[in-house]
């Protein structure tokens, strides 16, 4: 038997900050670019400072080919998407004011330094708030740094969905820190970064990869939302076949011939489902009694628990969890008089029984 379950959880991140006065982004590593005469400077000086949001992006249509000569030669193709499923074809409007800004690989905000390629924390608005929330900051990847000078800098960025921001909403296999990557692109100005993000790319059909920490951010799925608004698959697992939520362990049937994953919940609601099943068929239901709901947490070191009616039923995996492990793998069920029983654990899919191992690193 496996079990996974998350990675060591990050430190735990301050939910609110107070800021320091930062200073105007600084930009590194310039790459050559035409020079401007004072004259075109002070004219590209005066474009961008007519409105907070001086550039736009087209994506060109998916039947779109790009061909030498072709009629637009600003056209350009971005690849670096997170998957190469993301990968479009667009342009920068106006692209002559872009192409005028000296292209860099790095900038620097509130005194952290940002490379392309990194992901950024971006803010949800302008209001002057002494305490920032970063649960509540967009995120982002930068993709291209272009500026003027100190005080017009401009990051081309593709932007992270929430769960939430999804057409179906939040998922119960959501992670409480996922994100999706998109290929939606935007350029902001680089004064509305508030700083870098740490994001794991998280390849959940890979078992021997370690899954997310419950404080790391990290992504696992793509949303294509410039060309098919296709949102890709997640592997399906379990009887239930439904995708797995890295904040919640699953457990693994040792049989050669399965060694499929399971959810711990449909573990326990199985257990408890044929507890209260078996009880109807003898003549001993116990009427249960209502009640407001209730979240269940299970009594350590009890890794997942169920109810239904009258009965509970608790799962404990030898040497699981780390701080306060059990000593073997069994499922306890208790009924409305508190009495206990014992019973193995069997896998959902083969029926085999689940023999306790040592869960490897």
């Amino acid at each position: 038997m496996r079990t996974k379950h998350t990675g060591p959880a990050a430190a735990d991140p301050q939910p609110y900050a107070t800021p320091t006065q930062s200073p105007p982004p600084q930009v590194k590593s310039p790459q050559p670019a035409p020079e401007l005469t004072a004259a075109d400077r002070a004219n590209l000086k005066e474009f961008l400072e007519r409105t907070d949001k001086p550039f736009s992006i087209t994506i060109a249509p998916q039947s779109r080919k790009r061909k030498r000569g072709a009629e637009s030669p600003s056209l350009r193709e971005e690849t670096e998407l997170f998957h190469e499923r993301l990968s479009v074809q667009y342009e920068v409007k106006p692209s002559q004011n872009w192409e005028s800004l000296k292209r860099y690989k790095k900038f620097t905000v509130g005194g952290e330094s940002i490379a392309v390629g990194e992901c950024i924390m971006v803010k949800n608005d302008m209001h002057e708030d002494p305490r920032v929330n970063f649960a509540a900051q967009w995120k982002a990847k930068v993709l291209e740094v272009r500026a003027l000078d100190a005080e017009h800098v401009y990051v081309r960025i593709a932007w992270m969905n929430r769960p939430e921001d999804l057409d179906e909403g939040r998922q119960p296999h959501h992670g409480k820190l996922e994100l999706i990557a998109t290929n939606h692109m935007d350029i902001i100005d680089a004064m509305t970064v508030n700083g870098r993000l740490d994001l794991y790319a998280w390849d959940e059909t890979d078992d021997e990869v370690q899954m997310p920490g419950i404080q790391e951010h990290f992504w696992r799925q793509t949303l294509d939302v410039a060309k098919t608004r296709e949102l890709s698959k997640l592997r399906l697992i379990c009887q239930c076949q439904q995708p797995q939520n890295p904040d919640v362990s699953i457990l693994q049937c040792d049989s050669p011939e399965c060694r499929k994953w399971m959810h711990v919940r449909c573990i326990v609601n199985d257990a408890v489902q044929r507890a209260a099943q078996g009880s109807t068929k003898k003549g001993r239901a116990t009427k249960a009694k209502k009640s407001n709901p209730v979240t269940l947490s299970p009594t350590l070191p009890a890794i997942a628990i169920a109810q239904k009616d009258a009965y509970t039923a608790e799962l404990f995996v030898e040497r699981w969890p780390d701080d306060t492990p059990s000593k073997e793998t069994k499922i306890v069920i208790t009924n409305g008089d508190g009495e206990k029983r014992t019973e193995n654990v069997h896998c959902l899919l083969c029926h085999n029984a689940i023999e306790p191992t040592v869960p490897e690193d």
